[in-house]
């Protein structure tokens, strides 16, 4: 007994079509660039192995660690799998080389244990670069003498470069231009590269090389500041219900919730659902957060508890115990409940994704 999955009433159910259909679009956007999909994170709780067999012409995988990449080649999963965080060890490396994974170099210890192999059997490497994230990358200046390094092992395969983009969410920022300028500057244009996200892909068409990678787009939820006045065409992948518990009639006046932080303002019909923080939905609002019941989107009231969250439901006919609820998918949206909450919708789908179980849609 937990308060994962099978246990529990709410669901994530996975649309498998909307994914291809959101590889496919931004595979298109990007002007047929080769597409990474991003796994990571359980594939931003969607399930990476599900997620990677659904997308059998996918042009290849990134993962943040080893293990995660180890999972899917156990799995079957044949295509080209990057490491964003590199290997740790000598003995992640050798794992890269026995598997055909294609770890990323950011670190002179990376630099060290490729060197100190005894056969890299045609392994590809990434050297990514920061132009401006200040998170993992080497500094521009040592790029070249990097790539001299690594041309004169006989055993490695093939050098690619990428970056990573730290604002292109922002389509007002002007810092996206300027990571652009730092990789133009190298004057490495011969060599593959790697440089937009999703927001890049969406947002920054100057960022799309050969390689382009997409994460949280991929899954349906638009990263960029203007989503409320462009439209793009991607379609929610996860779609979290829940059930009605208990249907109450409250008087004006009444309090509702931990803390007593409702007060209802006329006489009310207020709904218990079952679902909660420990099914990974955000307990923190700044804002009114809908659900939606018999097609009607409907104000969530007082505090998320653990496990329930109450609802008003005056305006809806007929509602009754058993009766399903959708907290979030195509309506309402996760980027709207991320917003209305301080979260991003990485974080949600990550924490549903981690709790509910998941139910998959072909």
């Amino acid at each position: 007994m937990n308060s994962h999955g099978a246990n529990r009433h709410p669901r994530a159910i996975i649309d498998l079509t909307a994914l291809r259909h959101n590889y496919h679009y931004l595979k298109q956007v990007a002007g047929g660039s080769r597409l990474i999909a991003v796994l990571k994170a359980d594939a931003y709780g969607h399930g990476a192995n599900e997620v990677a067999a659904a997308l059998p012409d996918a042009d290849a995988f990134a993962v943040a660690a080893v293990g995660e990449a180890l999972a899917l080649r156990k799995a079957g999963i044949s295509q080209k799998i990057l490491v964003m965080g590199g290997f740790i060890s000598s003995a992640e490396l050798q794992v890269c080389i026995e598997q055909r994974i294609d770890p990323v170099l950011h670190h002179q210890f990376h630099l060290d244990c490729l060197q100190a192999a005894t056969d890299l059997n045609d392994l590809d490497v990434w050297i990514k670069i920061d132009t401006g994230m200040g998170r993992l990358g080497f500094t521009p200046e040592r790029v070249q003498s990097i790539i001299n390094f690594l041309a004169s092992f006989n055993t490695l395969g093939n050098i690619r470069l990428m970056t990573h983009l730290a604002s292109a969410d922002d389509v007002d920022s002007r810092f996206t231009d300027s990571q652009i300028s730092a990789v133009n500057s190298l004057q490495l244009g011969d060599y593959e590269w790697g440089i937009a996200n999703s927001a890049g892909i969406l947002g920054w068409p100057k960022t799309h090389s050969l390689w382009v990678r997409a994460g949280i787009a991929l899954y349906g939820a638009d990263p960029l500041t203007d989503r409320k006045m462009v439209r793009r065409e991607l379609r929610p992948v996860m779609t979290m219900k829940s059930k009605i518990l208990a249907v109450n009639r409250h008087r004006r006046g009444a309090l509702i919730g931990y803390a007593n932080t409702f007060t209802c303002h006329k006489d009310m019909v207020i709904a218990v659902i079952a679902s909660g923080y420990a099914d990974g939905y955000p307990r923190h609002k700044i804002d009114t957060a809908q659900v939606e019941i018999h097609g009607q989107l409907c104000d969530i009231v007082g505090r998320v508890s653990m496990d329930m969250i109450t609802v008003d439901v005056s305006a809806v006919d007929k509602v009754g115990v058993g009766e399903e609820v959708t907290l979030f998918g195509g309506s309402p949206n996760v980027c709207d409940l991320a917003d209305c909450s301080q979260m991003i919708p990485y974080e949600i789908l990550c924490n549903v994704g981690a709790h509910a179980k998941r139910e998959y849609l072909e």
